[in-house]
């Protein structure tokens, strides 16, 4: 897939901190695609820009750009107008299934993580939220509407989410709930669930129309219903 423009990918919404260790680097950028910061057709700043952001040498970067273009997430290409480019890879959808089942019990019981944890941070965000938190959500529930992809469509899942953490003031919760995205994710991001979207603005809804009216309870049951349909999706899917 080529890049979406000729600008590099500026990581305006990742996490950017130092790292250690080429491992540590593909590490990273592969967190960023599992969230959906990082998408298919983007391009990555130059090597002298990333190595600087990350705090890592230029030649640290490159092996861990070497992992990544070798597994097919991104593609190289060389000259003045070269870079990496985030790639949409196309697995095998059998092995990505036989993936997910072999790892269907840590994915229920992250999904009963953040069940715990995501419910939580929604009462405390119908509490603490600020006008800023609620704009950012509401942002979110128009990207999701608008989204005509699975990526775009996971990003805006993301933002939601990650706003929602950030709302409650807690900064292990929001540390807790982009952690649990991340493994939860990974092994089921190139499998279709097309119909998730709709059920996910649906269940944001619910979740915002409670926290803008502070109503603690009613945040905290409306997260713990969507996360317990997502759970149940997963399995309908996985189990065809």
């Amino acid at each position: 897939m080529g890049e979406r423009d000729d600008a590099p990918h500026d990581f305006s919404r990742a996490v950017l901190h130092p790292v250690s260790g080429y491992q540590a680097v593909a590490g990273f950028l592969r967190r960023e695609m599992a969230l959906g910061r990082i998408r298919p057709g983007d391009r990555l700043p130059s090597e002298r820009r990333l190595a600087e952001q990350l705090g890592v040498s230029r030649e640290t970067l490159r092996q861990a750009l070497r992992i990544l273009e070798g597994s097919g997430q991104i593609v190289i290409t060389r000259g003045a107008s070269g870079g990496a480019i985030v790639q949409d890879a196309a697995l095998d959808p059998r092995l990505i299934r036989d993936e997910v089942r072999r790892r269907s019990a840590e994915i229920g019981e992250l999904t009963e993580f953040r069940e715990i944890v995501e419910s939580g941070g929604a009462a405390l965000a119908a509490a603490r939220r600020s006008t800023a938190d609620l704009e950012a959500m509401a942002l979110a529930q128009s990207e999701l509407a608008g989204a005509a992809t699975k990526a775009e469509s996971r990003i805006a899942d993301t933002h939601f989410h990650l706003a929602l953490a950030a709302a409650s003031g807690n900064t292990f919760v929001r540390d807790a709930v982009e952690e649990a995205r991340v493994r939860m994710f990974e092994p089921v991001d190139l499998m279709s669930f097309d119909f998730v979207k709709e059920s996910s603005w649906h269940a944001h809804e619910r979740i915002l129309d409670a926290v803008r009216r502070g109503d603690a309870d009613a945040a905290d049951a409306a997260m713990r219903a969507h996360l317990r349909t997502t759970r149940e999706e997963f399995t309908r899917v996985v189990d065809d």
